[in-house]
């Protein structure tokens, strides 16, 4: 459980990293575009006051996201409270929106506007310059009237040009004087207060608020899979360490139900012997009790009991029973599962020997690239009866079965040959693989 939290502590970090590059990165842009703005004129400088007035649209933005975060979005993604959220969201929302709709514009006023100012605002425009454009005598611009009289003398005249010269001013004098556009101005397009590209604007930002708490709510959606899946991966986990122990616990009796046997027999036929087979019993057991209880051990550790338990299993048979190990000599530092092959051989010595006949057991283990390939075969004498149990189906075989399929999964293969006179077990697993007890 405790890798368990902190792999949520984790993805918990992970989100709230996400949100603060992403914002991060908003809050940058203003600075990035006025830079580029900056370095691209050559008149131009760097616009504070443009970048501060974006940071303050982006903040009401970010103070909304906050909220939704933190207060909001949890009462949907974690508690389930869809009506209560609906009701909070909406009022967020609505806030938010009646803020974005009754702000004011920043910044000077528009062109436009400031055109409509009144003109007794402003100082009086000098008589050639109000509205009209200048007239052009054969390409040059016209003067106006009063510097025409003081150099009527003094400049060569143009008939041409002095006929299209009274004509315009004869025009000039039938035309309206402009009125002043600050005593009446023009009525708004379908008499809106404001203009519509200022409402498009504040509508694409209330959008925006809508798709930004969709988006944090899909976020916090992905993250709580995430978080439901590790959870199911750890209680897996443990059902699976369960099992595995609850196996291994009937495999450790069952093995010594059969050695004890074995040293029973040998009570009456050689008592020193037996004493010898209860001093490497004991070191057996130690093996078992201790070394077996770790998730994994060192293949050439488990080769080492597999050669004393045959070796404590020949005393008891005559020279009729022919025994073969065929081990690798070159043993690699690599891990298996512990008394995972003890129950082969044990199958082997109880259903595959017999007094009257010549019996044997092969033993046999070889690596081949990433997998070890373990073959068990014994000798087999007679038919079984009509009704009678399969002598290899026992408890110990039927739990070695249950451990492969939960250890390795589909990633390994067990095969079992019944011929005419022998019995054999082929077992091949990988011996580079992520086991699923925990640490080793």
């Amino acid at each position: 459980m405790k890798k368990l939290f902190s792999h949520i502590d984790k993805l918990f970090i992970q989100e709230k990293l996400s949100y603060a590059i992403l914002w991060l990165l908003v809050f940058v842009l203003p600075l990035i575009g006025s830079y580029y703005r900056a370095s691209g004129s050559p008149g131009a400088s760097f616009d504070w006051v443009e970048v501060l007035r974006s940071w303050g649209e982006y903040l009401t933005f970010f103070l909304l996201f906050i909220v939704h975060d933190w207060l909001i979005a949890p009462l949907i993604v974690y508690e389930n409270k869809k009506l209560t959220y609906l009701g909070i969201a909406g009022c967020a929302l609505l806030l938010f929106s009646i803020h974005v709709w009754v702000q004011r514009p920043e910044g000077p006023p528009p062109h436009d506007q400031q055109m409509e100012m009144s003109d007794g605002n402003r100082p009086p425009k000098p008589p050639h310059e109000q509205g009209d454009i200048p007239d052009f005598n054969d390409g040059q611009p016209v003067p106006p009237p009063d510097m025409q009289e003081k150099d009527k003398g003094t400049m060569p005249d143009n008939p041409a040009a002095s006929e299209r010269r009274n004509k315009d001013v004869g025009d000039k004098s039938k035309k309206p004087l402009r009125k002043d556009r600050g005593d009446n101005p023009p009525p708004k397009p379908n008499g809106m207060d404001e203009p519509p590209m200022e409402q498009q604007e504040k509508a694409a930002k209330i959008i925006i608020a809508l798709l930004m708490t969709g988006a944090n709510l899909g976020v916090k959606q992905y993250f709580k899979q995430r978080r439901r899946e590790d959870e199911l991966k750890e209680l897996e986990r443990q059902k699976l360490q369960q099992e595995l122990e609850y196996l291994k616990y009937q495999i450790n009796p069952h093995f010594f139900m059969n050695t004890l046997n074995n040293i029973h027999a040998l009570v009456d036929i050689d008592p020193e012997k037996a004493k010898s087979t209860i001093i490497e019993l004991s070191r057996l057991m130690r093996y078992v009790l201790y070394d077996s209880a770790r998730p994994t051990i060192l293949l050439s550790k488990e080769i080492d009991f597999l050669k004393q338990y045959v070796a404590l299993m020949r005393l008891r048979y005559t020279d009729k029973v022919k025994i073969s190990m065929n081990m690798p000599e070159d043993i690699p530092g690599i891990e298996v599962p512990p008394l995972l092959f003890v129950s082969f051989v044990e199958n082997a010595f109880k259903h595959g020997v017999s007094y009257e006949q010549d019996s044997f057991i092969n033993v046999k283990m070889e690596l081949m690239g990433d997998y070890l390939s373990f073959i068990c075969e014994n000798s087999k004498h007679g038919k079984m009866r009509e009704g009678e149990k399969d002598p290899h189906s026992g408890i110990g075989l039927e739990n070695v079965k249950k451990r492969l399929r939960l250890i390795f999964g589909k990633d390994y293969f067990f095969l079992t040959s019944d011929k005419e006179n022998a019995y054999e077990v082929s077992l091949k697993i990988p011996v580079n693989y992520d086991t699923l007890l925990g640490d080793r």
